[in-house]
């Protein structure tokens, strides 16, 4: 049988991505190429409380506005996988 110690794990810190501010400015260049956000590994969306889209980086944890995902990237801009074998299911 399995023994419990009585220490609790406290809980992992909140995702809100609605509480997020937008990128600051001169974070996103402009590219016009395949290398922008929406081709980006870390690229992420989510949806608000009022059912609007909210395009979202994880790794500068703020917010992206809306139009920048399709022709600006970072510095931190990386090739997802399925980009290299011919699938990129989030630029369809």
């Amino acid at each position: 049988m399995a023994r419990f110690s009585g220490r609790q794990l406290s809980p992992s810190p909140s995702y809100d991505p609605e509480e997020w501010q937008c990128m600051d400015e001169g974070t996103l260049k402009s590219s016009r190429s395949g290398a922008v956000c929406m081709t980006c590994n870390h690229f992420r969306y989510a949806v608000g409380k009022h059912c609007q889209t909210l395009l979202t980086c994880p790794i500068h944890q703020r917010l992206i506005p809306q139009g920048q995902h399709l022709n600006c990237k970072c510095h931190q801009w990386i090739i997802t996988r399925e980009l290299e074998v011919g699938w990129a299911p989030e630029v369809a």
